[in-house]
Parts: structure tokens; C-alpha cells; sequence
């Protein structure tokens, strides 16, 4: 003991001495924390190095990075400046990149990508760095193309500047991954105005078919869309009923019922005959949603202002020359405004487009500010006089990017196409079978057949990479919302709260549907509960419950049993009642779990009698499902053993023991039965459930 003595001093004076980054085997604390993805440790430890190295800073941006808080790296990352050394600032951009994807922003990730892909040494390095990022490839080729609708869009003095982008992200995709996707778009940044005409339809025998949309079909559209512009909905669902095609006229039969009362066609079957996918895929995708809630920008003055309401119709009662003469009495007069000035433009073209005055008509539209327009009307004009989306489409980008896919779509469905060297023909018949090959080969551009292609897939598989790229790149339709809903229906179940919360804030969910609306309510619901927030998710659930929409089962089970806990007895039952009622839709075993928990209701009420009928019902009906049918056998033993009814607990509590599968469940019986015989002692075998004679 003395020899050792000196020896296990010496090594706790070497082991005290040792810095705090020591290697042992070799590894530094830093590395053997990275080992082991203790990054919360580790975040400590480079934050105290006092060197401010690149390396220490990419370091600590990097850590927070791997834990889960990308605005502190892109602090970080973004108060540096730029490094001397190439390659260390190739790693700070890429850094920022991954920061910026994980804020859920991917056109700047994307701009931080391409800046650092020019610090790399070689393009082989930076092919190998980018390959190895998850999805990185979809993600290209989606901010891509969502930058290239927004170019189309884009009549502003910031045009050039997204086409030199344009080239960057272009040139960096088909170095990197350089499929069919990037070869197609080398050929539209290099040939623009390239028309690509589909060949023309034919029949059965081989012959041609008529047009789905003549010229005379698209000026009935646009004397009704003037009609809508002024509120005339009547007459505009008139006009468009005698378009002969079938499926066309029902198109724009729905276009004004929308347009009217908001509300989306209920059955699309009429598209699937003549494969007219994008059709489909236009209220599919309910393109319009934006304009859900309030269709304001699409009529002619204030909907909701009487006075206006009155002087439209007033002279909506005069016949056409008459109220022409009255507009330019007032257009006449020195007193009035320029805004009433505009108005008044605007009613006197409406007016002309819809009696088919296409040389009056003529006149006021090239002296007037197109932008000024309500969307229905400028829509009348776009197919009547073929100007340029240039004099109609707002200066504001983001506005135009939501209206330019509207009026392209609408104008193709009246037999004028405006992007026709990136988008099929509206009409353009499309087969299941080369839904894909279209969308993704001669026409990967065209919203309406990628949407189409995509809402096929998710129907068949409904993948969260799939779901993140509906989600991002049709965020604006009903695709991209349930996209949304998926992911934060997932996210919740795998109790990411932090996740679930942010996508299910990316829903708008006012101007929601009420299908959708109660499947946003639901996973809101679970996550509050995963959160601990019960009084928030009673809340929800009451706003769930108004809107008188089929609730989900397990939903009404959670908030049952949530109600139970808030000792709310009576609104528990309200909810497994209703479950019970429609009983023949659910699992046997949730038809058990639900007679359970209403004897569990009754009997914290003391309504031990109904409680009983509950329990020992469950037992009889559900007796394969063991662990409800033995909980509730056990709980009425107890309801019995209370009564004094010792045989008939004892019989109950001696199939618990028998049949069950747990033994923490077959002691507790046993111990049951065991306080039965203490209590009522000994019955001699003649008196056991028999008739007693006390003499």
C-alpha cells in the first residue's frame, strides 16, 4: 500500500494538470463530444475557445447548425465577413445555405448555395459537395422554376436581373446533376420564343377533332366575363351555356359560379372523358383559392357599398346607347374625380364588351390604366384586343406573380394561349398514361401538367419529399396545402412539435375550406395536447365542434377523455356518445375502449348502476378484447365488492386471473379476491350461491 500510495498521487497531479481539450487515444474532447452528438456540450466548448479563427467560427456556425437553431448560425455566419482563404469561404456560403433551407427559405438558400459554388477550387469538389446535401437536387430544380414563373410575371426593371440569375442557378444544375430537367431548360433560356406545337388531336379512325374552343366560343367569353365585372352573374351563366363543347361550357359555368359565390365546383368528372388534365387540375388545384374568401378585385367598384350598388344599377336599367350618353355626360362634366373618372371608364368598357361593341370598346380600352381594372374585365379585354400582360399585370411582383398563372390559365381556357412556348395548349388532351411524360419531359414548365402529375403521384403515394416540394413550389393551391397538412400531421406524430407548429403556420387557415379547415383543426388539437396545453386544445376543439363538420373518431376520443380529466363529465360523455352512435364505422376494439370509458364517466359520477351496464356490456360483447373486457370486469368486481355482492366480485376478478395477459393485472386480482375472503370470512360450500336457510 505504501508503494502504490506515491504513484496514485503522481497520477491525480498528472491528470489535474491536463488541459481541457487532452487527447485521450487521440481524440479531442471536441471530437469525442461531435462522436456522441452531445452538441449542446459541445456548442460550450467552442464558444469559450477564445481564438477567432474561420475555423473556430465555421465550428461554432456549423454546431448550432446541429442544433437545430439556424438563426443563430446565420447570425453567425452573416455578421462575419468574408474570408481571405477560398476555401473556408466556400464552406461559411454553404453554411449560410444550409442555415437559411432549415428557416424554411429556399430561394435564398439557393442564392447562398451559388455564391459559395464560386470559391470552390475545382468543379468536381463542388459537384461532389452539393450531390452530397440532401434533396438539394429537387430543390434546384424547383426554386428554378418558381423563378421562372416569377420572371414570366415580372415586367419591372428587375427583369434582367432575374434572368442573370436565372443563368447562375441554370449553369450550377446541369453541372451538378445535369438530368432531362436542366438539358430542357438550356434550351428555353437559350431559345425563349421556341413554340413547341403538340399534335393535333384525332379520333379513333384517325381523324382530326374540332376545336374544344372557337372564336366565337371565346368572344361569349368575353362578353361574360364583362357581364361579371359588373355583377350581371345571371346573364353571364347565360351567355356561357351555349358554348357547344360540353366540357368548356362547364368550365366556364364554374369559373362564374366561383366568381359569384366562392364556392368550388363539387365533382370534376366531366374533364376525365376527354383527358383534359389541366382543366382538372385547375379546380383540383383550386387555383383561385386566393380569391376564396372575397372576390372584390374581380367587380367593378365596392360590392359592399350601397350608393355604388345603386348608381351601377341604375344604369344597368337603361338601354345600352342610353347609359353610354349617360357615362359621357358625367366623363364631361370639370367637377368630377379622376377616381370616379377611371370608374366610369371602366363601366362604359364594360358596358361595350358586353353588348359585343368591340370599336367603342376599342377606344376606351387603349385610353384608360389597364392596371387599374378589375380582374374579370381585364381578363374581357386580354381575349378581345391580344395586348400585352406587360400593360395589365400590377408593378408590385408579388401580385403579379399570384395573378399572371390566372389570367394564362383563364385566357387558354377561352382559346388564347399567352405562354405557349412553355405551356401546352389548355385544351391539350393528356392520358394518365403520359401525364408524366409530358409534365416532365416536353413541358416541365407548364404549372398546370406538373401540378396534374404531382397530385397523381401524392394520391398513390403520399411521400414527405413530395409533400415538401407541393408544399413549397404550389403553396398558393389546394395541393399545397394538403402538402402542408401531411407534413404537419407527421411531424406531430413523430413529436416534433417545433416542426408540426411551423407548417401548420404556413396555412392560411381562415380563408380554408371546411374539409380542410377541420384537418387543420385536428393536428392543431394533437399538438397542443403533445404540448401540454389543454386549455388551447378545449379551445380548438370547440371551434372544431361549430363547424358542424364530421369530426374525426380518435379526435372526439382524445378530447373525451381531456374532458374526463377537467372533471367535465358531462361534456365527455357528449363525445363518446357520439362515437357510440356511429359505432359500426369503428374497430371492435375502439368500440370496447369507448363502452369503457363511458362506465369510467358514470362511475366518477357515482352512477355506479350505469357505470355496471357499461363494464359488464363491454365484457360480454367484446371479450377478444382482452384488455378492455378484463379492465372493466375488474372495475365492476370493485362496484360489486362494494355492494357486499362478494360472489358475484369474486366470480368477475377470477376470469381477470384467468385470462390475463399481464401479471402486474393477474396479482391485483388475486389480491382482490384475497380482501374478499378476509372480509366476509369463510361460506361453507353447501351456502355458496345458494338459497340460505337461517334455520
Amino acid at each position: 500500500m505504501k508503494k502504490t500510495l506515491p504513484i496514485f498521487i503522481a497520477c491525480l497531479f498528472v491528470l489535474a494538470s491536463m488541459p481541457a481539450h487532452a487527447q485521450t487515444d487521440g481524440v479531442s474532447f471536441d471530437a469525442w463530444l461531435e462522436k456522441y452528438g452531445a452538441w449542446d456540450l459541445l456548442e460550450k466548448e467552442v464558444a469559450a475557445e477564445s481564438a477567432d479563427t474561420p475555423a473556430s467560427i465555421l465550428k461554432r456556425a456549423q454546431v448550432y447548425l446541429n442544433l437545430n437553431s439556424p438563426d443563430k448560425a446565420l447570425e453567425l455566419i452573416e455578421m462575419t465577413p468574408s474570408f481571405d482563404d477560398n476555401a473556408t469561404e466556400a464552406q461559411r456560403l454553404f453554411l449560410g445555405g444550409q442555415a437559411q433551407r432549415a428557416l424554411g427559405d429556399l430561394p435564398k438558400s439557393v442564392l447562398w448555395f451559388t455564391q459559395s459554388a464560386k470559391y470552390f477550387q475545382n468543379p468536381g469538389e463542388m459537384r461532389t459537395k452539393f450531390r452530397a446535401e440532401p434533396r438539394l437536387g429537387a430543390i434546384w430544380a424547383d426554386v428554378w422554376t418558381q423563378s421562372y414563373w416569377s420572371y414570366l410575371a415580372n415586367y419591372t426593371l428587375s427583369k434582367q436581373s432575374q434572368w442573370d440569375a436565372l443563368h447562375q442557378i441554370q449553369d450550377i444544375g446541369r453541372s451538378v446533376w445535369g438530368d432531362d430537367f436542366w438539358e430542357k431548360t438550356a434550351v428555353v433560356l437559350a431559345s425563349p420564343s421556341q413554340v413547341l406545337t403538340p399534335p393535333a388531336p384525332t379520333d379513333a379512325k384517325g381523324q382530326p377533332l374540332p376545336p374544344v374552343v372557337t372564336a366565337a366560343d371565346t368572344e361569349l367569353v368575353v362578353k361574360a366575363m364583362a357581364l361579371v365585372s359588373l355583377e350581371k352573374f345571371s346573364e353571364a351563366k347565360a351567355l356561357v351555356e351555349t358554348i357547344p363543347n360540353e366540357a368548356a361550357r362547364t368550365f366556364w359555368l364554374m369559373v362564374v359560379a366561383f366568381l359569384e359565390t366562392g364556392q368550388q365546383p363539387a365533382d370534376l368528372s366531366i374533364f376525365q372523358p376527354g383527358d383534359f388534365m389541366k382543366a382538372h387540375a385547375f379546380w383540383s388545384g383550386n387555383i383561385l383559392a386566393p380569391y376564396s374568401a372575397s372576390r372584390a378585385q374581380w367587380v367593378l367598384g365596392n360590392p359592399e357599398s350601397t350608393p355604388w350598388k345603386k348608381f351601377r344599377n341604375n344604369l344597368l336599367s337603361m338601354p345600352q346607347g342610353q347609359a353610354q350618353k349617360a357615362i359621357d355626360n358625367e366623363l364631361g362634366s370639370m367637377l368630377i374625380s379622376e377616381q370616379t373618372a377611371a370608374l366610369l371608364n371602366s363601366f362604359k368598357l364594360a358596358l361595350a364588351l358586353s353588348a359585343g361593341d368591340f370599336i367603342d370598346s376599342a377606344t376606351t380600352w387603349n385610353k384608360m390604366d389597364k392596371r387599374q381594372l378589375p380582374l374579370a374585365l381585364q381578363l374581357a379585354a386580354l381575349l378581345q384586343f391580344k395586348d400585352s400582360l406587360k400593360e395589365i399585370l400590377p408593378t408590385d411582383t408579388t401580385a403579379a406573380f399570384q395573378i399572371y398563372p390566372i389570367l394564362c390559365a383563364l385566357s387558354g381556357a377561352a382559346g388564347h394561349e399567352l405562354n405557349p412556348s412553355n405551356e401546352a395548349p389548355f385544351w391539350t388532351r393528356v392520358t394518365p398514361d403520359n401525364l408524366q411524360r409530358l409534365s416532365q419531359r416536353d413541358w416541365p414548365l407548364d404549372k398546370l401538367l406538373l401540378l396534374a402529375d404531382w397530385q397523381r403521384q401524392f394520391a398513390l403515394n403520399p411521400t414527405d419529399d413530395l409533400a415538401k416540394r407541393g408544399a413549397f413550389l404550389f403553396d398558393n393551391t389546394s395541393f399545397g396545402i394538403q402538402c402542408l397538412l401531411h407534413l404537419a400531421d407527421g411531424a406531430v406524430r413523430a413529436k416534433d412539435l417545433q416542426l408540426g407548429a411551423y407548417y401548420l403556420n404556413k396555412v392560411q387557415a381562415e380563408s380554408l375550406p371546411p374539409t380542410e379547415k377541420m384537418a387543420w383543426l385536428d393536428t392543431k388539437i394533437r399538438l397542443e395536447l403533445d404540448a401540454g396545453r389543454q386549455p388551447a386544445a378545449l379551445a380548438t376543439f370547440k371551434e372544431m365542434n361549430a363547424m358542424g363538420q364530421p369530426i374525426p373518431t380518435m379526435t372526439r376520443l382524445r378530447m373525451a377523455l381531456l374532458y374526463q380529466q377537467e372533471r367535465d363529465f358531462d361534456a365527455a360523455k357528449t363525445q363518446l356518445q357520439a362515437m357510440w352512435d356511429k359505432r359500426s364505422e369503428m374497430t371492435t376494439a375502439l368500440q370496447a375502449e369507448t363502452l369503457f370509458w363511458l362506465g369510467e364517466g358514470e362511475q366518477a359520477t357515482r352512477n355506479t348502476e350505469q357505470a355496471l351496464q357499461y363494464y359488464l356490456r363491454l365484457a360480454w360483447q367484446y371479450p377478444q378484447e382482452n384488455i378492455w373486457a378484463l379492465t372493466a370486469m375488474y372495475r365492476a368486481s370493485l362496484i360489486y365488492e362494494k355492494r357486499g355482492k362478494y360472489e358475484t366480485a369474486k366470480r368477475l376478478l377470477t376470469t381477470v386471473v384467468r385470462r390475463a395477459d399481464r401479471p402486474e393485472q393477474r396479482e391485483a386480482a388475486k389480491a382482490r379476491i384475497d380482501a374478499i375472503d378476509r372480509k366476509s370470512g369463510a361460506l361453507p360450500e353447501s351456502s355458496k350461491g345458494g338459497l340460505a336457510f337461517p334455520f
